[in-house]
């Protein structure tokens, strides 16, 4: 028998778990645990191995912003999905650039859900098409304001994270790609978010559009 997919559930709302773990038990596939906050889950996360973690964002005691940044501190190949009503461009360019691997909105599918799952438990990103075009109208910004006559020089470590952050890769796959540190991906990404002017993964992603990376 395949082995289940062991997934921590953390939001404040008791209807919310329970609603979602009756969406997924079903599929039996998935061990679930829940937290309510984010204080119990990173107590939970550092007791047991998790393959994802789906975390909330307004969450009372430790919110979801602070929890993802710890646990990814803590254990940088910690697989993170935001599952929140949020859709704010700062919100998700914040936890895009904290290195979370999916952001889905609460109004998304089952189907849609089940897809990010599985997508980021085998080491790819997932965001839903509201966030993607979120980003899209801010890079549409940005480009809007953009002075012209600026030359982008990236290294050639640049150009190979870049192409595989358009690939979906997670900080985690990349380094395992690249036989680098999980830090020193994450040095490399500021790096190009310096170089590019950004001061999140907004900025960045500007570039990957603008250089057809990203369709």
């Amino acid at each position: 028998m395949e082995e289940k997919i062991k997934i921590l559930i953390v939001d404040d709302h008791q209807i919310v778990l329970d609603g979602l773990v009756s969406l997924l038990l079903p599929e039996k596939i998935f061990d679930i645990t829940t937290a309510t906050n984010g204080v119990e889950g990173l107590k939970k996360a550092m007791q047991t191995d998790f393959d994802i973690f789906l975390i909330d964002i307004s969450m009372p005691v430790m919110d979801g912003i602070e929890m993802s940044k710890t646990l990814l501190h803590k254990k940088p190949a910690a697989k993170i999905i935001i599952l929140t009503t949020h859709n704010d461009k700062e919100i998700i360019a914040e936890m895009l650039y904290i290195g979370v691997a999916g952001y889905v909105v609460k109004n998304s599918s089952k189907q849609e859900l089940l897809t990010a799952i599985q997508k980021v438990k085998n080491g790819k990103s997932f965001f839903s098409d509201d966030v993607h075009e979120a980003l899209r109208k801010e890079i549409r910004k940005q480009h809007e304001n953009e002075t012209t006559g600026n030359v982008l020089i990236l290294t050639k470590r640049e150009k190979q994270i870049i192409e595989l952050l358009a690939k979906e890769y997670t900080n985690e796959r990349i380094a395992e790609e690249l036989n680098i540190s999980y830090r020193t991906v994450e040095t490399h990404r500021k790096n190009i978010m310096q170089k590019t002017n950004s001061h999140n993964l907004a900025g960045l992603l500007k570039y990957f559009y603008s250089a057809g990376l990203l369709k």
